[in-house]
This record gives structure tokens, sequence and C-alpha cells, in this order.
């Protein structure tokens, strides 16, 4: 009796197929949901040169603004502020501007970014001895959520 016991209990091997089809189904969704979130995350981190770029001007027109005590005539090649730059400015910054205080840097259109996510710091002078506050609402990178 000891050996028909052996016959008539079956050993599990293996996984069933839809065991395997459920972990398929599974690693589907995390991958729907994790690509998308990633290709975002690349493409903010490709746009930080861009908003790198709007930095460095962005402290050259807080320097003019300190001696001038106004923004107005603190544009690009004048007054202590870097001249405008136009055609390939940075691997993703096609152009940075500066207009009476007002930065504006064009991207590259590659790479998922395109030329309508512009950046632009406008400031705001609250008496001439307070630091300029900073505003990115202008700015066509607020849409895409690249500059947020």
């Amino acid at each position: 009796m000891k050996n028909a016991h052996r016959f008539f209990t079956a050993t599990k091997q293996g996984y069933t197929l839809i065991e395997l089809m459920l972990i398929v189904a599974i690693i589907g969704i995390l991958a729907a949901v994790t690509i998308p979130a990633y290709q975002v995350h690349v493409k903010k981190e490709k746009f930080a040169q861009v908003v790198a770029a709007g930095s460095t001007a962005r402290a050259a027109v807080e320097a003019c603004a300190q001696q001038l005590k106004t923004v107005a005539g603190c544009n690009g090649g004048s007054n202590g502020v870097p001249a405008d730059v136009t055609g390939n400015a940075g691997n993703y910054v096609a152009s940075v501007s500066i207009k009476d205080g007002v930065v504006t840097v064009v991207p590259q259109e590659k790479d998922g970014i395109l030329a309508s996510d512009t950046y632009v710091a406008t400031p705001t002078m609250h008496g001439a001895d307070n630091p300029l506050q900073w505003s990115t609402a202008d700015s066509g990178c607020i849409a895409t959520a690249l500059c947020k």
C-alpha cells in the first residue's frame, strides 16, 4: 500500500500557464506606469540646462539692478549684463536674450523639448534696496511641467 500512494500523488513542477500570464500582466502594468514617468524625468533633466542658462543671466540682471536701482536698462550687452546669445548657445539652449531685466531662454528642439518650451524669468523690484523677485509665470515650459 505504501507504493500505491506514490503513484497517486502528483508533485508540482514549474508554474501553470495562468501563473505565468499573471506575472506577464503585472510586469506590463508596471512598465506602462513607469516608462512615461521616466521619460518625463529625463526630459526635465535635459531642460535643466535651459534653466541654468537663465540663472546665469538672472545673476547678471540682479547685479545690474542693484547698480542702477531699476531693471530698466538691464539689457543684453549693456550695464554689465552679458550680450544676448543666439544660435547654438549650449547643448539644449538655442538662445538667451535679456531685455529690461526679463531673461528669455529658448531651448533647442531636440529629445522631446520644443522651442515653445521657453523659459522666461521676469524680475520685479520692490524698492531700490530690496532684492529682485523672479517670476516664471510667462514661461512656455509651465504648460509642459518642465520648469515647475
